[in-house]
Formats: C-alpha cells, sequence, structure tokens
C-alpha cells in the first residue's frame, strides 16, 4: 500500500487517552470499577438553563450550517465577556468560535507558523501543544520552568533564536496547576515584543484559579495600536462550565487581519462549530454562579489532595489554579510509567504519566523529529528528566473518589517504599 506521510507516523500519542484504554480493558475484563483521576473531565453537569437552552436551539429548527466563525450572537456576548473580565479590546469581527480550543489552538499555530518555524513551549505541558506544531511542521523549543513550575523568563530570552516565531503561554497550567504571575507574564510579553514573537495565550482554565490571580496577557496590548497586537487569546467553554462533551470554545484574535484568516483556516478544519451547541453557550455566559460553587468545590479537593500527598512526601508544591498536581513518586524507585501502570493493575486507580507531558523530540537536518514508528503507532522520544518520576492527578471527581484513589496512591508508594528499604520486591 502507499505509504503514510512521515509527519503522522511521527506524532505522538497523548498519555492521556494511552491510560484511557488501559482503564477501559481493565474495566471490560471484569476487574472491577477504576478511579480515574489520570483526565481533566468535571464530575459536574453543565447548568441546567445550557441544556435546555441547546435543546430548544434543536426544537426550533436552529440546526443549519452557522458561520464558520460562529453565529452573530454568541460572538458579541463573548467580545463583551472577554473585555469585561479579561481586559481584551477586541470587536466582535476579532472572535472566533470553535468546537473546543483543541481545534482553536491548531488553527492559531496554522497562522503563526511557517514550516520549520519554531515555537517556544513550556517544558512540562499539555500533550497537544507538541502534536498541534508537528501538524503545523514547525519545531517545539522548550524554555525552562523552575521552582512551583513556573516559566523563567531568562531561560525562555535563552532559547529564542532567529527561528522563533512564537510563544506559548497556558496558565492556569495542566499539568501542574501553577497560576503564572503578572510580573511574570509582562516580562514574557516583552520578550515577544522585543523579539517580534506571536504569543499564543491557552487559558482553558481562566475561572478556576484559588490563591492568586488569573491575567491575561492580552490586556497588555489594550491600548496599543491594532498593528502592534500579537496575543491570540484561547478560551473554552469545557472547563468553567463542566460542558466537556459539548465540544465549544473560541479565539480572541490581536486583529482583523488575525481573525479573517482564522475564518479562511475554519473552513477546511471544521467548516464550523454544530449551532445548537453555540445557543447553550450563550445561555451559559448568562450566569456565572455555576463556576463559583465548582470553583469551590475544586478548591477543597486540591486541599484534601494536599492532606494525602504532602505527608506522604509525594508533593513538594501547592497548585495555585486548574484542577491538576504533580506528584513525585521518585520515592519509590520507579518511573511514573512504571508507577501508573502497577498502580492501574494493582488499586484500580488511573493516573497519567508525566513523562508524557515533556516529551521532547529531537530533528534530523530535514526538520522532521528522529524516531520511527513503533508497532504502539508512536515513535519513542526522550522525555525531560523533571517528568520522569511525576504522575499527573487530575482532582475533578467526587471527594469519596479522590479520597479512596489518593489513599490507595499512597498505599502502594508506602509498600513499595518499605520494599525499596528491605531490598525486598513488593508483591
Amino acid at each position: 500500500m502507499p505509504t503514510p506521510s512521515r509527519r503522522s507516523q511521527q506524532i505522538p500519542f497523548s498519555p492521556i487517552r494511552a491510560m484511557f484504554r488501559l482503564a477501559d480493558e481493565m474495566e471490560r475484563a471484569g476487574n472491577g470499577p477504576v478511579i480515574r483521576l489520570h483526565v481533566g473531565d468535571p464530575d459536574f453537569a453543565p447548568p441546567d438553563a445550557v441544556l435546555e437552552a441547546t435543546s430548544r436551539a434543536m426544537r426550533e429548527g436552529k440546526t443549519h450550517y452557522p458561520p464558520s466563525v460562529g453565529i452573530q450572537e454568541l460572538r458579541a456576548a463573548l467580545a463583551e465577556k472577554v473585555k469585561r473580565r479579561n481586559g481584551l479590546a477586541a470587536a466582535v469581527e476579532q472572535l472566533v468560535v470553535a468546537p473546543g480550543s483543541t481545534e482553536a489552538l491548531l488553527a492559531v499555530m496554522e497562522i503563526a507558523l511557517h514550516p520549520g518555524d519554531e515555537i517556544l513551549l513550556p517544558e512540562i505541558y499539555w500533550p497537544n501543544y507538541v502534536q498541534q506544531t508537528l501538524i503545523a511542521s514547525a519545531k517545539p523549543v522548550f524554555y525552562p520552568l523552575g521552582a512551583g513550575y513556573q516559566p523563567e523568563p531568562g531561560g525562555a530570552r535563552s532559547a529564542v533564536t532567529p527561528k522563533t516565531r512564537a510563544i506559548l503561554i497556558n496558565s492556569p497550567s495542566n499539568p501542574t496547576g501553577a497560576v503564572i504571575p503578572e510580573a511574570t507574564l509582562r516580562a514574557l510579553y516583552a520578550l515577544a515584543r522585543e523579539r517580534d514573537l506571536w504569543v499564543i495565550s491557552d487559558e482553558a482554565y481562566e475561572d478556576i484559579v484559588f490563591d492568586a490571580a488569573h491575567v491575561s496577557p492580552g490586556s497588555f496590548e489594550r491600548d496599543l495600536p491594532e498593528s502592534e497586537r500579537r496575543v491570540f487569546s484561547l478560551y473554552t467553554f469545557s472547563k468553567s462550565y463542566a460542558m466537556t462533551g459539548f465540544r465549544l470554545g473560541y479565539i480572541a484574535a490581536p486583529t482583523l487581519l488575525a481573525s479573517t484568516l482564522l475564518r479562511k483556516i475554519q473552513e477546511p478544519l471544521v467548516g464550523s462549530t454544530a449551532m445548537p451547541i453555540q445557543w447553550g453557550g450563550l445561555e451559559a455566559l448568562r450566569d456565572d454562579a455555576p463556576i463559583a460553587r465548582m470553583r469551590d468545590a475544586y478548591r477543597r479537593r486540591r486541599d484534601l489532595a494536599m492532606s494525602l500527598l504532602k505527608p506522604a512526601g509525594l508533593v513538594d508544591y501547592t497548585p495555585e489554579g486548574a484542577f491538576y498536581i504533580l506528584a513525585d513518586v521518585a520515592s519509590t524507585g520507579m518511573t511514573a510509567d512504571e508507577f501508573a501502570v502497577r498502580l492501574l493493575r494493582e488499586c484500580r486507580v488511573a493516573v497519567a504519566p508525566a513523562s508524557g507531558f515533556a516529551l521532547a523530540p529531537e530533528f534530523a537536518p530535514d526538520g522532521l523529529p528522529v524516531g520511527a514508528m513503533t508497532p504502539g503507532g508512536a515513535p519513542e522520544y526522550p522525555t525531560h528528566p523533571k517528568a520522569r518520576t511525576r504522575v499527573r492527578i487530575a482532582f475533578c471527581v467526587s471527594d469519596e473518589e479522590l479520597r479512596e484513589g489518593l489513599t490507595r496512591l499512597v498505599g502502594l508508594a508506602e509498600r513499595l517504599r518499605t520494599g525499596r528499604s528491605a531490598g525486598t520486591t513488593v508483591g
């Protein structure tokens, strides 16, 4: 048969989806239910008003092709939202609706990056960033994270080369839960202006912040002429309103030209976002009370996770936002991948190995990653050392499931430590 493209063969899989498959296989085999701490899917339901608005839109015949950039009513509401809550100076024409911020990120990269360009990514990151960078025929270059997984602006500056075209910022962070302070964001934005880089700001968790304030980098340029703006701001309904299955996100483009290009990119990528879903999103924007209730629950669960993990010596920082925490299992003598598989098999608890959140592909002179596709369907790339013994825990399940899952995790870690100190194998 014809050979698939090299690019498609060299895109890695997400470790989140890999754990999905293993957990599903375990349950299908009749080994009991799995506590799923590996995926950021809130256990809350979307607000009732959203469900009713979506259903009503279908009953009223709002089921045809919408504009590729989204229905006007939703775009107008989003323009008001980003002005009021994010401090952006974006006109309605600069708001582009997308079927989730995942597709929105790819669309923005297609505009921001030429083939062979470099994009700066945090060294521990949401796995889709590297997948999307490779799809865009670009090269990921990683900037360092210091204490508390905070970006180091000096390290980002050192990573810039003549081929660097953009920098991606994710705050609050998936997978670390770090919320980047305004001073650091301003330093990264200043670097982007100095070196004439695009800024791609992934703000999917903007409303889930506990001990800090969320700041949108796009607010730094609201008073600048449009010709000097460079920040693509990306948002989603998935986390703020527990609408993960709706697949609804949006982009605030820095300029009218950028939004025109996004409209053009949307047409071949997705055509448009489902119309009834957009009417549901419009209803969601009318009431922020569900956001506050969910945020309070996540704060409680964050504190619960810390109360179990910190005394066990498995965590050395406190996540300030999102609903993730990276636990360090180095004391067990296992890598993140080994520990995650053992935890699933022995304790029926799924977590995501952070190794998959820190793949660092190496590149050949032809611009393609070095590595051959394995039987699993993707190459095995090097992993940043900081992530090799860390697992990501999502604390967006019920309090009861979280307590039980982490109790099992801590118990396994303690047994493995005891086995190491005694020089025995833990069964």
